[in-house]
């Protein structure tokens, strides 16, 4: 699959995300300011949620295959997850 993720990203992702916690807490930005970090802290809480989910799928299917072993399996696309909630 092209659209994995690595432990990287997520770090990244959380990296970026407290420096904008940062930011807005350091209260020297105008509202516009805050409200557009806080936009972007929505975006990267989003992104992170999704590397997470991708994470924990792989993990539940590596967990135990048909014949009790571990096992990888190809992981469901988002709209088949979306779909089976």
């Amino acid at each position: 699959m092209g659209n994995e993720s690595s432990p990287t990203d997520i770090n990244k992702t959380l990296n970026e995300l407290e420096e904008i916690v940062e930011k807005i807490e350091d209260s020297n930005l105008s509202l516009d300011e805050s409200l557009k970090e806080f936009e972007r802290g929505i975006g990267l809480v989003k992104t992170a949620q999704q590397i997470l989910l991708h994470a924990e799928q792989k993990v539940a299917l590596l967990v135990e295959g048909a014949n009790g072993k571990p096992e990888e399996k190809e992981l469901q696309s988002d709209e088949e997850i979306a779909g089976s909630e």
